[in-house]
């Protein structure tokens, strides 16, 4: 059997980059999981200790490279 419990909101989530929900925490034989609480199927972290920075990284919007960045030209 596993619980559901919601993040709360003084800590920082990024928001799942599928579906744009919170996380939530669940906890199943003692070992907690964050994942998004629409879908089992988003992206998770693995079953242990709250890891809520491995959730934040793996659903950040990435940013555009310095090099791959579209040059600009003085006007």
């Amino acid at each position: 059997m596993s619980q559901i419990y919601q993040i709360q909101s003084a800590i920082f989530c990024e928001p799942c980059k599928e579906c744009g929900a919170r996380p939530v925490l669940k906890l199943e034989k003692s070992k907690y999981t964050v994942m998004c609480p629409n879908n089992p199927n988003h992206y998770s972290t693995k079953p242990g200790l709250t890891d809520v920075s491995d959730w934040n990284l793996k659903n950040k919007a990435h940013k555009v490279f310095e090099k791959d960045a579209p040059v600009q030209k003085a006007s």
